[in-house]
């Protein structure tokens, strides 16, 4: 018996003595050769995917390029490197979630490069990058700025936001690198990471299994007959109750937050209004009805008054701190040529999203910054 129990013993010693040593081996490889995933949390901190090229091979999107090709910059954000003498230059960085990061629209075809080509024609030394992040909402933001933008400390940030906040009472699962929580087993990867590139692996991985259940992802108008729902009032009442009353202090004082922050770094603040697909009319090119179509297990006109709800915090926060607001969400119209998906802009929607912006921008630029200005701003064609 005492043979057995010592020969157990051995084994498991050895057993963990080689675990211990290949969590070694992979904590070199990892430090060495980098993260092979791309995650984008360490720790409390964002870090951005400097330098990494993005080949996606469409097959299911037809609005999209088949090869899609997506690049970052030294900073980890879209955009021409950032000029040696950048505080002669009139630098505008573009903060969101996927619908300002663009991810699956090629180089050259977001809304910040489209902006940035309109601006670039009447202002001068002028650079942008666009710095959206799949998935975050104003917690990741917040830690964007701290993390990197304060320091980077471009003349102009402009802030896409609301639909990553939606219900939203604390940070979303692409953005929990503001928390720490060490009673859980989570919560000590996540604290852990900072320290070690083993437990950020596991810990991102972990991140990566919860949203794929969840489905967090992108859709396509291609794929599926859309299907509709039908909702009672008192339903609709109720859903639209829950956000007034549970979320939108709360996405307000997010905002404010990122005013103050910006402010006390000598940084101007535009806020965009987040537009939708879904909500009011019947789409120009297939006859579907937007107000019926079943988003998230309510009806499209119901989720789209949630999504207005955000909307008009963000317009009363702009008004309310004497920042600039341009509301995408009333502009954009609600037409299957300009989204591939719900949310998601098509290269045509972006261009057209751009030209919204520009429209606005332009003359707040003029004004602001005006040594900069080398032409008068022009209306272009929504």
């Amino acid at each position: 018996m005492k043979k057995r129990i010592s020969e157990f013993a051995k084994n498991l010693l050895l057993m963990v003595a080689g675990l211990c040593f290949a969590l070694i081996m992979l904590e070199v490889f990892l430090r060495i050769l980098g993260n092979p995933f791309g995650f984008r949390i360490k720790g409390d901190q964002i870090v951005l995917p400097a330098h990494q090229k993005y080949e996606i091979h469409n097959t299911t999107v037809n609005q999209l390029d088949e090869l899609i090709i997506h690049e970052k910059n030294s900073f980890g954000f879209r955009g021409a490197e950032p000029p040696i003498d950048f505080d002669a230059y009139l630098t505008l960085v573009t903060v969101g979630g996927s619908t300002t990061e663009c991810f699956y629209l090629s180089e050259g075809q977001t809304w910040t490069d489209g902006l940035g080509l309109l601006l670039e024609e009447k202002f001068s030394p002028f650079w942008i990058n666009n710095a959206g992040l799949d998935g975050h909402s104003t917690y990741g933001h917040i830690v964007l700025m701290e993390d990197y933008l304060v320091q980077f400390n471009p003349k102009v940030l402009l802030f896409l936001v609301g639909a990553n906040d939606m219900g939203l009472g604390d940070a979303g699962a692409y953005d929990r690198s503001i928390e720490k929580n060490i009673a859980t087993l989570p919560g000590l990867l996540k604290s852990a990471s900072g320290y070690s590139e083993v437990a950020a692996l596991l810990y991102n991985l972990a991140r990566f299994v919860v949203t794929r259940q969840q489905d967090i992802g992108h859709g396509s108008l291609d794929s599926v007959d859309l299907p509709t729902i039908d909702i009672s009032e008192q339903a609709k009442e109720a859903a639209l109750q829950t956000h007034r009353q549970q979320y939108l202090s709360s996405y307000q004082s997010r905002l404010e937050q990122i005013i103050t922050l910006a402010r006390e770094n000598g940084i101007e603040v535009v806020l965009i209004t987040q537009p939708a697909l879904y909500g009011y009319g019947v789409d120009p090119e297939t006859g579907i009805d937007w107000a019926r179509i079943a988003v998230r297990n309510l009806d499209g006109e119901t989720q789209w008054e949630i999504l207005q709800l955000y909307n008009d915090v963000t317009r009363q926060v702009g008004a309310a701190n004497d920042v600039m607001v341009i509301d995408l969400a009333a502009e954009l119209q609600k037409d299957s040529n300009y989204y591939y998906d719900m949310l998601h802009f098509t290269p045509a929607g972006a261009q057209l999203v751009a030209q919204i912006i520009y429209a606005h921008l332009c003359p707040f630029l003029s004004e602001t910054f005006d040594p900069f200005q080398t032409g008068a701003c022009a209306e272009t064609a929504n």
